[in-house]
């Protein structure tokens, strides 16, 4: 069976993705939102650059198209982790 062949980084923004949005719930566990999506993104990397070892040992180049689509993502990312941040902080100054 033929292995799949994903452009190169495919895995590792998936794992950002993922880590940032999960360590939302861990910074408000540790009482300090900061930490969260910090902790999430670096345990996103890790874990992106390990699936990115395992999954897609050959990666492709990534065409114009599909640099220009991850670029859209990572900014879109960027901008609801943003306002989620926003969101907390601005919830936690008024009702705290």
């Amino acid at each position: 069976m033929k292995q799949k062949r994903y452009p190169e980084g495919h895995f590792i923004e998936w794992g950002v993705a993922l880590g940032l949005v999960l360590g939302m719930p861990v910074g408000l566990a540790l009482g300090n939102i900061a930490w969260g999506p910090a902790i999430g993104v670096a345990i996103g990397i890790a874990v992106g650059l390990s699936l990115e070892k395992q999954k897609n040992p050959n990666p492709r180049q990534p065409t114009k198209e599909e640099e220009n689509v991850m670029k859209g993502n990572m900014t879109a990312i960027l901008y609801s982790g943003m306002v989620i941040f926003l969101i907390i902080l601005i919830s936690t100054l008024i009702f705290h």
